[in-house]
């Protein structure tokens, strides 16, 4: 069972392993948040706050995980995911499988900002496209940064 809760990331470990869409907009996130994060993709990847590593991705070729407080696997291959997350599991690390929450340990929620304020949004990967209905509304009504 799931508990809404914010975590302090700054100056934490974090490893994205994929940094396609979903990949790259979690580092964004998790750099925003002032975590230390690295990235692995198999093409060159630039993105601001967050160390890029290009090389093949497999379950052997990632760094140490018991390194990272939190592991995003992000790739287009779902087993490779599946295993991630269950190494980074098996070595106490916080965890998150995009495509498939239920494999992870960690939901990355859609958020809202006014002031130091923030609302974060998710139905649990049921139903994004509503997740992000409710986030345009919130955003037009009451938001001062578009997310």
């Amino acid at each position: 069972m799931y508990l809404p809760v914010y975590i302090d990331m700054e100056g934490k470990k974090a490893l994205v392993v994929g940094l396609g869409e979903v990949g790259t907009r979690r580092a964004k996130k998790l750099a925003d948040a002032g975590a230390d994060v690295k990235g692995f993709d198999t093409v060159d990847k630039e993105i601001e706050g967050v160390e890029t590593v290009k090389k093949k991705i497999s379950i052997d070729s990632l760094p140490e995980l018991s390194n990272f407080f939190l592991v995003v696997a992000s790739t287009d291959d779902t087993d490779l995911n599946r295993r991630i997350v269950e190494e980074a599991s098996q070595k106490g690390v916080v965890a998150s499988c995009a495509g498939d929450f239920n494999k992870g340990d960690v939901v990355f929620p859609g958020f809202v900002y006014r002031d130091n304020e923030k609302i974060s949004i998710t139905t649990m990967g049921d139903n994004p496209s509503l997740t992000k209905k409710i986030k345009d509304v919130l955003n037009r009504e009451i938001s001062d940064k578009k997310t």
